[in-house]
């Protein structure tokens, strides 16, 4: 890898990392939320200051090119993530759905005491 490009692997990565560190500080994001963002952002860093590193991992899962490699990690990567989160929401469906049942049931119980009183 050309060093200009590998300074600014570098620079990417250690922007993403400390934007993605500002979001939890900020509590625009939950840490555990961002968790696997934060590795991610260490994998990149990681992969910029050894690229010796990963073109050897490249060669050995047989892949020509780091370039490709990335491609491949970071799309399996993100797949995985949306995966994870889309679980999350439907988790989070079922527990709204589960709570307005309960709101509702409640709600009508207060109705039903209210009109006994009368």
């Amino acid at each position: 890898m050309p060093i200009q490009l590998q300074v600014i692997a570098i620079l990417l990565a250690v922007a993403y990392f400390i934007l993605t560190v500002r979001m939890v500080r900020r509590d625009q994001a939950d840490i555990r939320q961002m968790g696997k963002w934060l590795v991610l952002a260490f994998i990149l860093l990681i992969g910029a200051l050894f690229p010796a590193l990963a073109t050897r991992i490249a060669n050995i899962l047989g892949i020509t090119t780091l370039t490709s490699l990335a491609l491949y990690t970071l799309t399996g990567v993100l797949l995985v993530f949306t995966l994870m989160l889309h679980i999350s929401l439907i988790k989070s469906q079922r527990n709204i759905k589960r709570l307005t049942q309960e709101l509702s049931l409640l709600k009508k119980r207060v109705e039903d005491s209210e009109r006994n009183r009368k």
